[in-house]
């Protein structure tokens, strides 16, 4: 049983003894699915679109009387973002066989990925009981990221081009596992695919099939592109079919650059020395959500 299990049944028994002993609490359930975007600047060529995901939760609500009260939750919620990069001056940087001298070829690049963020977040917001039906409420969260994973492609050199140094290639990114391992293991270690055999410049270079590390452009990153801990605001309503069963809507804004800057690098510019440009982006998550649930 993996730690965040551990977690959840400890929470589930402190509510449910927490809860039958007091007339004045809630305990409950929910689950749903839910569309998330990063949302911040972006450089030309860059495009953010929404991802699909799932969440599921328990919640305990302490009730100052009919009208108001408050809610804390425990939630495991997938967040993230569609990302495509499309541009006719991309760039991308090949590592010879001869290991002499990196080789920077600008070309048509186009690149996308399906960013799912696992997080554990603690929900807490105040609610406000409009009618038997109705329930609005506001608040806050506060999340760690405990999976952070991409996957998608790169194409390189356009669809058509016939450059020797043209290629399509996997992505598959578990960015807290993105170590000097990871980046500069054996080809046949992993789920890395059938080597790509090129030539870029007049040199020989073998690629990954699948690339499996964010710093494919070997520039050295040595942390993962998201941050652990982010944080924002909730805001939605409740609607009760019954007593215990209702049907919720919520949006969640990210108040954090979820984001490290020494690890956020543009796929569009590259320094002529071989070194990345680093892009100040303050980016958010940014979420709206559907959840079926129960209250006891």
């Amino acid at each position: 049983m993996s730690k965040v299990q551990h977690l959840l049944l400890i929470t589930i028994f402190a509510c449910l003894g927490t809860g039958l002993m007091s007339q004045g609490y809630n305990i409950g359930i929910r689950a749903g699915l839910g569309q998330s975007t990063f949302s911040g600047p972006t450089e030309e060529g860059e495009s953010f679109g929404r991802s699909g995901g799932f969440h599921f939760g328990l919640n305990f609500q302490w009730n100052f009387n009919d009208i108001i009260g408050v809610r804390s939750e425990v939630l495991y919620n997938q967040m993230g973002s569609s990302y495509k990069f499309d541009s006719p001056e991309g760039y991308y940087v090949f590592v010879p066989e001869d290991r002499l001298t990196n080789i920077i070829i600008r070309d048509t690049a186009m690149m996308t990925l399906d960013h799912s963020n696992a997080y554990i977040q603690l929900p807490q917001t105040v609610h406000f009981t409009i009618s038997n039906k109705l329930e609005l409420f506001a608040g806050g969260y506060l999340g760690f990221l405990i999976s952070p994973v991409a996957t998608g492609n790169i194409l390189f050199g356009g669809p058509g081009a016939k450059q020797e140094h043209s290629f399509r290639q996997g992505l598959n990114f578990e960015y807290f596992s993105d170590d000097e391992e990871t980046r500069f293991g054996s080809f046949f270690g992993g789920n890395t695919g059938t080597p790509i055999l090129i030539r870029a410049d007049g040199r020989d270079v073998t690629l990954r099939g699948v690339e499996n590390s964010y710093d494919f452009n070997a520039f050295n990153i040595d942390q993962s592109r998201f941050v652990s801990i982010d944080y924002g605001l909730i805001a939605g309503a409740s609607y009760y079919l019954n007593r215990g069963l209702y049907i919720m809507g919520r949006v969640e804004y990210g108040m954090r650059d979820i984001t490290n800057n020494t690890s956020d690098y543009s796929f569009a510019n590259v320094n002529d020395n071989e070194t990345p440009v680093f892009n100040n982006d303050n980016d958010k998550n940014l979420g709206i959500y559907v959840s079926i649930g129960f209250r006891f």
